[in-house]
């Protein structure tokens, strides 16, 4: 475990009340670092899932020549998943409570990610 990475989800979960699930996690799917705010046992099995719909759309934003992907959103009735690039191989993936204020959320991620891109180098 890296210090730093456990910081930064310490300050989105500070910044974000909605949070369940907080994780640094690669494309693979393994999480590197996680924080459980609101238990639910279902949620990192919905995190390890979730990374297949990242791989495929890594591959779409590569294939048609986009770029690296930087976001990526998912909204159901029941729960708001958000993906932010730390790196093109590692993401924070947050899972939110339904309603959750997501701007603030993309935010606080991004200043997360921007903060432990150093991490990975």
């Amino acid at each position: 475990m890296v210090a730093g990475f456990a910081e930064a989800l310490r300050s989105v979960a500070a910044k974000v009340p909605e949070t369940q699930v907080l994780m640094v996690m690669g494309t693979d799917g393994i999480p590197i670092e996680r924080l459980v705010v609101r238990a639910d046992p279902n949620l990192e099995a919905v995190a390890a899932e979730y990374t297949t719909l990242l791989r495929a759309s890594l591959a779409a934003a590569s294939d048609t020549g986009l770029g690296d992907l930087q976001e990526l959103s998912v909204v159901t009735e029941k729960m708001i998943a958000l993906l932010v690039a730390i790196t093109p191989e590692y993401f924070l993936f947050a899972a939110l409570s339904p309603g959750a204020m997501t701007g603030r959320a993309r935010f606080a991620l991004r200043r997360a990610s921007l903060s432990l891109e150093g991490e990975f180098q």
